[in-house]
């Protein structure tokens, strides 16, 4: 199979419109987490190019270059609160509190919809009509709930009204096929799979738009139904596979690595200048900004995930078996003395890891919808 390599920061300076400043991206250099995060759900570039029997999020021309203007210069305290700040108590903003009951939920997913709602609220050129709007039927076993529109917006300047189904997502590429398929691509906890994800979006979200329920809900018919997916994909050692374009993935997807343990030391002996920090879930979405005291010792850390992966207390499971993402860093600067940001992300998997992923991408599809609460949607 092919491969490239790809620098341990090309990624992390593509933005995600042509239109927009080129340079590192608003949601890696922003100093608060808040503007990174923000910054990260509307700007990063998304992971499909091209959606197997659907489309993916098209903004108005225009908006996304006027929303990074405001965002540059946006006060931070005015925008939706961190993870960590809500886990902390933080109140919620007034345009969190006229979102529904999970504006206080934890999951990575949920708050990457919430900081889309925020944005499609404030954004130029269109008008945000519905978010996360249960569709149900009646019948004659009573009222079933058929799934949740997550955004319904008008686009001012045509009119059209326009349906996304969002989710944020993480998946390592496992296969060793001489071309990649989507099945491949398995979340670190191996609940989940990019093939099984779009199935699910394309045949049972989407078309909840255009059912009678959904359309009488709304008052008006949908235009267009798309899906905004965002993520990183990571590859094995950072070798990124030929042939992904086939399978619809943007050529400027974000992308890391992923390595075993002993990978990972190679790879940190390599680079002697970085330093590293494990990254909590919280922090998945955009570029770590982290102060020297967040560092962590390379032969420190190895030793922690070393003992980590061998836990052996039985009910543990969860320790040994579950990857831990890592993220590199270099000085952030001048501007920022003392402070270190991000130039690369990947996770270390524990022992038998990968030969359990492998045998999950080459599971068949199981019949019926199958969603993922453990990889971040």
């Amino acid at each position: 199979m092919t491969v490239r390599e790809l620098g341990p920061d090309l990624a992390l300076n593509r933005g995600g419109d042509g239109n927009l400043p080129s340079g590192p991206p608003l949601w890696r250099r922003a100093a608060s987490a808040r503007t990174r995060d923000l910054a990260w759900t509307t700007l990063s570039p998304p992971l499909l190019a091209a959606v197997p029997g659907a489309a993916p999020a098209r903004w108005p021309a225009g908006t996304l270059a006027a929303w990074q203007r405001w965002l540059e210069t946006a006060d931070p305290a005015a925008l939706p609160a961190t993870i960590d700040e809500l886990a902390d108590g933080h109140p919620l903003s007034a345009d969190d509190s006229s979102h529904d009951p999970a504006s206080r939920s934890l999951r990575l997913g949920r708050h990457a919809e919430r900081l889309l709602h925020f944005a499609l609220r404030h954004m130029q050129g269109l008008s945000l009509l519905a978010a996360n709007v249960p569709v149900r039927r009646a019948g004659r076993q009573g009222i079933r709930t058929l799934g949740e529109l997550d955004f319904v917006w008008r686009e001012l300047a045509s009119g059209e009204v326009v349906h996304w189904e969002m989710a944020a997502k993480f998946y390592l590429m496992a296969g060793t096929q001489p071309l990649p398929r989507l099945q491949d691509f398995v979340g670190p906890n191996l609940v989940d799979r990019l093939g099984d994800k779009l199935g699910h979006v394309v045949h049972r979200q989407l078309p909840l738009g255009r059912t009678s329920e959904a359309q009488a809900l709304l008052g008006h018919a949908i235009d267009r139904s798309e899906v905004y997916l965002l993520g990183w994909l990571f590859y094995r050692d950072g070798q990124v596979p030929a042939g992904l374009d086939a399978l619809g993935i943007a050529p400027d997807h974000l992308n890391g690595w992923w390595s075993s343990l002993d990978g990972w030391m190679a790879r940190a002996a390599s680079r002697p200048v970085s330093r590293w920090c494990r990254l909590p879930r919280s922090g998945w979405l955009s570029g770590a900004f982290v102060p020297e005291a967040g560092t962590e010792e390379v032969e420190a850390l190895h030793a922690l995930l070393a003992q980590r992966f061998a836990d052996p207390r039985h009910d543990h499971g969860w320790r040994r078996e579950a990857p831990v993402m890592l993220c590199e860093l270099e000085p952030a600067g001048p501007q920022a003395p003392g402070w270190w940001r991000e130039c690369s992300r990947g996770f270390v998997v524990p022992p038998g890891w990968e030969a359990r992923a492998l045998a999950r991408a080459a599971e068949e599809p199981r019949p019926g919808p199958r969603a993922a609460p453990d990889d971040a949607a």
